[in-house]
């Protein structure tokens, strides 16, 4: 394994640490606190997103990467939909949603997510550029049905929240414009990295996505230390 890809794997393993303490540091908060509770599981499925790409960066064995390369796409639908709980409890609950929002929301998760550890997922894989680096293929009908859900969840987040900055009382407006502007940011990174370039077959840039969303998750740990919820 050469430094560079060393560097790149360490590099996750340290987002994944710093999620998971994240996610055990709120969860002690979670009885008192919706928010809390949504943010932590958040942070506990970006790090099983991490965890996933270190270790399929890290083994030779195509089966065993395969497996944990599928893992990563169910774990960015849970966090997806973790976010969309967090930003309707924050900083108070708005916008709740009934059942048929319900449905459209878990109903598509579930299907995709048993979607993704089939062959009509992930046609193929294979080693590139390394023996411990590798490609794969994607069916693209299936590709682009789960593509179209994490946008359309992340627009869903993005409207509550600028649809809240609207009605919010001045005392949140700064924390509401500081998530909006940090789910914005991880948005773009992660898409880019995670979903669009990886599309068209170059997976050596996948673990730039982890990293800067590890960056935005701390900005709002940190906010979350010095918010009440309602």
């Amino acid at each position: 394994m050469t430094q560079t890809l060393l560097l790149e794997n360490y590099s996750l393993l340290m987002a994944g640490i710093i999620n998971l303490f994240m996610s055990i540091f709120l969860i002690s908060r979670a009885q008192q606190s919706k928010m809390h509770l949504y943010f932590s599981l958040l942070t506990l499925f970006c790090f099983t997103w991490t965890l996933g790409l270190f270790l399929s960066r890290s083994m030779i064995d195509l089966s065993s990467t395969l497996l944990f390369t599928r893992s990563t796409y169910v774990s960015a639908i849970a966090i997806m939909i973790s976010l969309l709980y967090f930003v309707i409890h924050f900083p108070y609950a708005t916008n709740r949603l009934n059942s048929i929002h319900k449905m459209m929301v878990w109903i598509p998760a579930i299907l995709i997510s048993i979607l993704v550890y089939s062959n009509f997922f992930i046609v193929n894989i294979r080693h590139a550029y390394s023996e411990y680096e590798f490609s794969h293929s994607f069916y693209k009908l299936s590709y682009w049905i789960y593509f179209i859900y994490i946008i359309g969840i992340s627009l869903v987040a993005v409207y509550f929240l600028l649809k809240k900055f609207s009605i919010t009382e001045k005392l949140f407006e700064n924390q509401v414009v500081l998530l909006l502007t940090t789910i914005i940011i991880a948005m773009i990174f992660g898409v880019y990295f995670n979903l669009f370039i990886i599309y068209f077959g170059d997976f050596r840039f996948n673990w730039l996505g982890p990293i800067f969303t590890v960056f935005m998750n701390m900005a709002v740990f940190r906010l979350l230390l010095f918010t009440k919820n309602k």
